[in-house]
């Protein structure tokens, strides 16, 4: 289980999280240990408003890359949405998420995540699983690690080593989200000492989105997180 810390992390993007997580459970699940580096963590959200109104649920993404597999709505692999992203609960549903570590992506799937900005592709030419395989193995699995465990086993077989064009994309991303000096590419080529272009270079083909959203989404990301400690 994720630390005080690590669950501060994860539901950072969730607006409105008190009233969130009263209707629908949240849980994270670790990767086997080869996919670490690569992928951040698996979650599962699961939900039963029988007899209740639909709920929306309002996020602000983080710059990763998802495969999601969605009992009642799109299953698919999802990349960065630049907006807030919106999803409603109605009746009962599971979703089961695998989040990709910032620039990991690429290099596991030997795709340009820039081609994902703001959509979403197939899951089958990806994980090589028809997409009604999974959905119903997710419907009908009583014990969530399970499930994790069968994803494990599908993503070893199609694993690639990362580059170090992967790491470099990864410790920048942590920088911006780790600094408040960073509010511009100016601030994070200085204090990275990469030039400027090679970061935008390097954010095109291993993060998907560009430097500038991505600090813009971290600080707004660190305003909403100091609001909430605010209330509390």
């Amino acid at each position: 289980m994720p630390n005080q810390d690590d669950t501060s992390n994860q539901i950072s993007g969730l607006l409105n999280q008190q009233c969130s997580l009263q209707h629908f459970n949240l849980e994270w699940l670790e990767p086997a240990a080869p996919l670490q580096e690569a992928i951040e963590f698996y979650w599962l959200i699961t939900w039963d408003l029988r007899d209740k109104p639909p709920y929306e649920q309002a996020n602000l993404p983080h710059p990763s890359q998802h495969i999601v597999i969605d009992t009642t709505q799109t299953t698919g692999v999802f990349g960065i949405n630049t907006g807030v992203f919106n999803y409603t609960l109605q009746q009962t549903g599971r979703v089961f998420g695998v989040k990709f570590r910032p620039g990991a992506f690429a290099d596991f799937f030997r795709y340009n995540p820039s081609q994902l900005l703001n959509t979403h592709e197939s899951i089958e030419p990806f994980l090589k699983v028809p997409e009604q395989q999974l959905i119903s193995d997710l419907r009908e699995t009583n014990l969530p690690k399970a499930f994790a465990q069968q994803m494990d086993e599908h993503l070893l077989k199609l694993q690639q080593l990362l580059t170090s064009k992967a790491r470099d994309a990864r410790a920048l991303v942590e920088l911006i989200a780790q600094s408040d000096e960073i509010n511009n590419l100016t601030d994070l080529s200085r204090i990275s000492g990469i030039q400027p272009r090679t970061i935008q270079r390097l954010f095109q083909s291993h993060v998907g989105v560009n430097p500038k959203w991505v600090v813009e989404r971290y600080r707004m990301l660190l305003r909403l997180t100091r609001l909430i400690r605010a209330r509390t």
